[in-house]
């Protein structure tokens, strides 16, 4: 079971809060919790930094292998 030092509270603006509660009173996309919603888009946004940052390193390497390869060459 979870303890209450297993968490962390954030303050977010009302109309943000506000906004997220109309989504979840639509029922639309299945939240029951601002908690809920929350974890999702901060999971859902790591990961899109995690991929970003993984495909700019990956991008840098091959700028790095062409430029070596294209020395060579010359």
């Amino acid at each position: 079971m979870k303890r209450e030092e297993d968490y962390v509270t954030i303050r977010i603006p009302r109309q943000l809060a506000q906004k997220m509660d109309e989504i979840i009173q639509s029922g639309t996309l299945g939240y029951k919790t601002r908690a809920e919603m929350v974890k999702e888009a901060i999971r859902l946004r790591i990961e899109s930094i995690r991929s970003t940052t993984q495909r700019d390193l990956t991008r840098q390497r091959r700028k790095k292998k062409i430029s070596v390869s294209s020395e060579a060459i010359f």
